[in-house]
């Protein structure tokens, strides 16, 4: 018993989890490390809450709540008893995304085909909100197998990601570094759209200037702008950064670069209208690779990272459990749009 009541203080101390989530977390976490087997017996409640100071009901609570997973039972006259030790095939995932727009969709649907039906896979989106991430986060800590994350970028809700158990966290999509445990399967922006535009430079000088799109209060990479802008000065292109499109700054021979999707889709829909050959009388270069966008208008040239290999890479940490600290690399897929 001492090895649970070891855990479960270590677990305590960690900012932001309930006394009732420190019992779950720890009893798995001594499962899943054998120092608790299949058969094995749980302290009694009264015993438990002598010892770490809890109240019987939030003891109870937490047996009931693992009881109902599969992890425990219980007989009368005997308590409870570890009844599986197959942690992770009882536990759910949880995927915690920014949205499920066409290339985060991918992600799931490979990860999904990947894992088969041995796992759940429970799906949130924080859409970059602060307060929804947070709430999301509180609200899956300790009731998961495995937590995969998008996370927000911000070094202020970092405690919210160390409150989860390190070995069973996998970040995601956009890199956020918290410790040398955690493991990571993301993409990278700067030095990828650098290449990028380095690629593209001889096509670029053919257009008067570049319109760039980018949000600063949307969740766009901020190393997309920073290539952008390096780019443009040290090459001499001109530039206009705008929030949104609007009709009004559709011209012939500009080069038009989107990072949403809703700005592209208003872009070719005027441009249509105007009876503007894409690809001759304007440029267009998008972030993130789809069908759409391979088809429509003759095809759209993207610079995007491959979403269904993170997601392999993805179901093989879960099934493995073996450390993964990788970059996904992006590419430049050129189409007619330039």
């Amino acid at each position: 018993m001492t090895d649970l009541i070891t855990q479960i203080n270590t677990l305590h101390k960690v900012a932001g989890i309930t006394k009732h989530e420190c019992i779950v977390a720890g009893i798995s976490n001594t499962i899943e490390n054998q120092i608790l087997k299949k058969g094995d017996p749980l302290p009694s409640i009264n015993q438990l809450s002598n010892n770490l100071g809890y109240s019987r009901e939030t003891i109870v609570k937490a047996y009931n709540a693992l009881k109902e997973r599969g992890i425990l039972d219980s007989k009368h006259g005997l308590g409870y008893f570890v009844s599986s030790a197959q942690i992770d095939q009882k536990l759910k995932i949880a995927l915690v995304l920014y949205g499920f727009q066409t290339f985060q969709q991918t992600f799931y649907n490979t990860l999904r085909r990947q894992l088969g039906d041995t796992y759940e896979i429970d799906v949130f989106f924080h859409h970059n909100n602060k307060d929804v991430y947070k709430a999301i986060l509180e609200n899956v800590r300790s009731k998961y197998g495995m937590y995969i994350i998008a996370p927000i970028q911000s070094p202020e809700l970092n405690h919210l990601l160390l409150s989860m158990p390190n070995s069973k966290m996998l970040i995601v999509d956009r890199y956020h570094y918290l410790n040398d445990e955690v493991a990571h399967i993301t993409q990278e922006f700067e030095i990828t759209l650098s290449n990028v535009f380095e690629a593209l430079e001889e096509r670029i000088y053919d257009f008067d200037k570049v319109m760039f799109y980018y949000k600063d209060t949307a969740d766009y990479p901020p190393g997309i702008k920073t290539a952008f802008l390096n780019f443009c000065v040290s090459s001499g292109i001109k530039y206009e950064i705008h929030s949104d499109y609007d009709s009004d700054q559709l011209s012939i021979n500009n080069l038009y670069f989107t990072i949403g999707d809703s700005d592209l889709w208003a872009l070719i829909k005027d441009a249509e209208s105007e009876k503007l050959t894409i690809g001759k009388d304007i440029g267009i270069l998008s972030h993130n690779d789809s069908p759409v966008k391979e088809i429509i208008v003759g095809g759209i040239t993207t610079f995007s990272t491959d979403f269904a290999l993170m997601a392999e890479k993805a179901a093989n940490f879960i099934k493995d459990k073996k450390m993964i600290k990788e970059i996904v690399p992006s590419r430049l897929i050129r189409r007619k749009s330039l």
